[in-house]
């Protein structure tokens, strides 16, 4: 929505802290407002979950989602007062018509943006070896490996050997204010040796850089599948997760890949892998089915229409 056709602003809580944990504010500084009273704004386009606290019955409301997330809180939530959602794919569509109180929401599908240009990085590695990426979802309802990979040093040394490995937590992860937060997790995250960490950002930079992902049940999982590489499921709960063909299962993305059981048997899947992708032919399926469009690099134009559509038909104040 351009500036100068429409006032801009970004909200947020505190202008410093916002411009110090999120380089991508960067060139956006002047926008910052902390004015929080989303009243005061004919429309709120909001990439976060609106509390009930932080709205009113008055608030006009488009939603963005910020991932494509297979845990079910996401679409548990009520959208049927909002003006409209701009969901991802098929799937997000599916998975929020579920629920009675959305069956009435109003919804486009418009893509992924962050698939329209996905920005790039100076190459981590100059060398021959593969690459690697780990990225853990953060410490919620059982569903992080992280404590699983780390309590395995030795596992992590074997794949450092042989790979360049980058270690992209959840940002969640590293923060004091979240639940579950450890700061023990923290202390081993950064005393990695020969692993390449990455605290926070865009993932995609990293994704390019790599030739295989190890994930768990992480929405970074979906944005993955976008280069079409092969990837490894650690199982944070063996007996509990199995990969699932139903697409409301929180392992519903396990179908994209080998599931790993026990730490000490990810190098030699890791390997097996990039030696032979089996996978390919079910990542592109959901990818398809959980992206609109997801290479034609139009997402973006298509939510800015959608935008300007709902504005034309709020009355002026």
């Amino acid at each position: 929505v351009r500036q100068g056709v429409h006032d801009n602003f970004l909200v947020v809580e505190a202008r410093q802290a916002a411009e110090d944990a999120s380089p991508e504010y960067a060139g956006y500084g002047h926008l910052l407002t902390t004015d929080c009273d989303l009243d005061a704004y004919d429309l709120v386009l909001t990439p976060s979950f609106l509390r009930a606290e932080e709205r009113s019955d008055r608030t006009q409301v488009v939603q963005i989602f910020h991932g494509m997330s297979d845990k079910s809180f996401t679409y548990e939530r009520d959208f049927h007062d909002y003006l409209l959602c701009l969901c991802v794919g098929h799937r997000q569509v599916d998975r929020l018509l579920l629920y009675e109180h959305n069956r009435d929401m109003h919804w486009a599908m418009i893509g992924y943006p962050k698939f329209d240009h996905p920005p790039t990085a100076p190459a981590l590695f100059t060398n021959d070896k593969p690459t690697v990426i780990y990225c853990p979802t953060w410490r919620k309802g059982g569903m992080s490996s992280i404590d699983m990979f780390l309590r395995h040093p030795e596992v992590i040394a074997q794949l450092a050997a042989v790979y360049n490995v980058i270690v992209k937590p959840h940002p969640n992860i590293f923060s004091p204010q979240r639940p579950l937060y450890d700061p023990e997790i923290v202390e081993q995250l950064e005393a990695l040796r020969d692993v390449t960490l990455i605290h926070s950002g865009n993932v995609m930079p990293w994704f390019a850089q790599a030739d295989l992902c190890i994930g768990d049940i992480s929405a970074s999982g979906y944005e993955w599948l976008y280069f079409d590489r092969p990837i490894v499921f650690l199982n944070p709960q063996p007996g509990v997760f199995a990969p699932s063909p139903d697409f409301t299962s929180a392992t519903y993305l396990w179908q994209c890949g080998d599931v790993c059981q026990d730490m000490r048997t990810l190098p030699a899947m890791v390997e097996a892998s990039l030696r032979h992708d089996r996978h390919h032919d079910r990542r592109e399926t959901l990818l398809h089915y959980s992206v609109y469009n997801p290479r034609d690099h139009g997402a973006t134009q298509r939510g800015m229409a959608q935008i300007e559509r709902v504005l034309r038909t709020l009355p002026r104040r």
